[in-house]
């Protein structure tokens, strides 16, 4: 039985324009591609959370930015009621399939994706339920005109 967690914290890693993306073989069911991130730990914050979870998942340092957004999970993953979202800059060491020793999933592959180039996307993201309405949310927040500060 999964243990239901509440929130899933997890980090649109932008780099010159694509988002990073990791994939997930989970033991008992698909390998999918989805944001890096996680559950908090006891005493965490959502930042250190964030900044956590992609260093062990994907090796990189990041600086986390701002919230993108903060949604239910549509439709319920089995583990997360709400997923948040924040946007964050890599700032140190080289993206590559990180630890997940403890988890339901091996971390297999890396890549930066383009988030307005559909075409470039690997196989079966156009078609996930749960990574490509929030790759849209995504280009939707970093490709909107500023409004004044």
């Amino acid at each position: 039985m999964v243990t239901l967690r509440h929130t899933r914290y997890q980090a649109a890693v932008l780099r010159d324009g694509p988002v990073l993306l990791v994939r997930c073989a989970f033991r008992d069911g698909p390998t999918v591609w989805m944001l890096p991130g996680g559950g908090r730990e006891e005493d965490e914050d959502e930042v250190s959370c964030v900044t956590r979870e992609v260093l062990e998942e994907t090796g990189l340092q990041v600086r986390v930015e701002r919230l993108l957004f903060d949604r239910p999970a549509e439709p319920p993953d089995g583990t997360y009621i709400r997923w948040r979202t924040y946007l964050c800059t890599a700032e140190g060491g080289e993206a590559a399939p990180g630890g997940g020793e403890g988890s339901a999933a091996e971390l297999i592959d890396v890549a930066w994706i383009s988030v307005v180039n559909e075409g470039m996307w690997p196989s079966g993201i156009a078609s996930d339920v749960y990574l490509y309405p929030q790759l849209q949310a995504i280009r939707s927040a970093v490709t909107a005109p500023s409004i004044g500060v």
